[in-house]
């Protein structure tokens, strides 16, 4: 599943998060106490998008659906942007590792569209490789 993150060190989400319709797979306010994982409060104030429901083992799909997310919503997360300071956004790209013993290389490619996209509204893109 990829995953729009979206950080700032001064605006809260929350009021955006009851006035989209994009889907919120979470939102936390700075100083807010995680529910999950470690009990510390959160750094930043932070907002996680839906981008594709894609299996982790399905990289190619998931791009696919980052770059048509983008495309229908850019004026909508633009705005988000000129109404909110953000320190921080980027496309998280979980995907399992295909390493073992006969595969020693992996290699996963990010087209220019999405790059294209994903610069024009200042986001960076993360993979996040897991075994």
């Amino acid at each position: 599943m990829c995953v729009l993150r979206i950080f700032s060190d001064t605006d809260s989400f929350k009021s955006f998060a009851l006035g989209t319709k994009l889907e919120v797979v979470s939102v936390h306010d700075k100083d807010e106490i995680r529910k999950i994982g470690k009990k510390i409060p959160m750094p930043q104030y932070q907002i996680s998008l839906a981008v594709s429901d894609r299996d982790w083992d399905d990289f190619p799909s998931q791009v696919k659906d980052a770059i048509v997310f983008l495309s229908e919503n850019f004026d909508e997360l633009a705005k988000m942007q000129r109404n909110h300071k953000v320190d921080d956004a980027y496309l998280d790209f979980p995907i399992e590792s295909r390493l073992d013993g006969d595969i020693v290389n992996q290699n996963d490619h990010l087209p220019r569209q999405l790059i294209a996209l994903a610069g024009k509204l200042n986001f960076g893109i993360e993979i996040s490789i897991y075994g």
